[in-house]
């Protein structure tokens, strides 16, 4: 799904949230190729001319999220919670971070750690999986992306998270088991993070 379609879906699953007409949702996406840029994001950490954008058919979107550039792609899971959280932001966070931990350490990823100061899951000092979100209302939109199998040339277009240098790597490269596709990981991911909310899941969508 493009990145603006999941967006808008999002914003507005927030805005029937926020009306008491809908229920909280977690989107659960694989997107095409894709540069978003945070609030405080820079252009010139795009690093790719707009004829390599294009050749690449990677497009390059504005996100309301906090954060600078992302990379996403085929190969990567990303999961929007659209859900109410007050003050507790952290905890959202936290909860996606350790989900996603929990997640690759089913396909054999030893030893990630969440960190808060650049939002995301780190194996040393290489990136697996970037966390940025939106609160408006008391209700979240955006979340984590995820690295199970994408294709490292790729990550040449960006300087991610605003890092120079940063080293951002995938389960496939640093995992010892196989690594499923998005959508097989999607529907773990949901329940490691419905269980770490302590919420029960209802499946729609395909």
């Amino acid at each position: 799904m493009r990145f603006a379609e999941a967006l808008e879906l999002q914003l507005a699953a927030r805005e029937a949230l926020a009306a008491g007409e809908g229920a909280p949702r977690l989107f659960l996406v694989e997107h095409p190729p894709t540069l978003t840029l945070g609030r405080r994001a820079s252009r010139s950490d795009v690093l790719w001319s707009d004829a390599e954008l294009a050749e690449a058919s990677m497009e390059v979107c504005d996100t309301p999220r906090g954060g600078e550039v992302t990379l996403h792609a085929p190969g990567q899971l990303v999961a929007y919670p659209v859900v109410y959280v007050g003050k507790g932001i952290r905890a959202l966070i936290t909860d996606l971070a350790e989900a996603a931990r929990e997640l690759l350490a089913e396909y054999g990823v030893v030893g990630p750690e969440f960190r808060m100061d650049h939002p995301g899951l780190w194996l040393g000092e290489a990136k697996l999986a970037s966390l940025g979100l939106h609160i408006s209302r008391g209700i979240s939109v955006q979340g984590i992306a995820i690295n199970l199998e994408v294709d490292p040339q790729l990550f040449r277009a960006l300087v991610s998270c605003g890092l120079p240098g940063v080293e951002v790597t995938s389960a496939e490269r640093v995992g010892t088991g196989p690594v499923p596709s998005p959508a097989t990981a999607a529907r773990r991911y949901a329940e490691l993070f419905a269980a770490r909310r302590g919420v029960d899941l209802r499946w729609s969508g395909s």
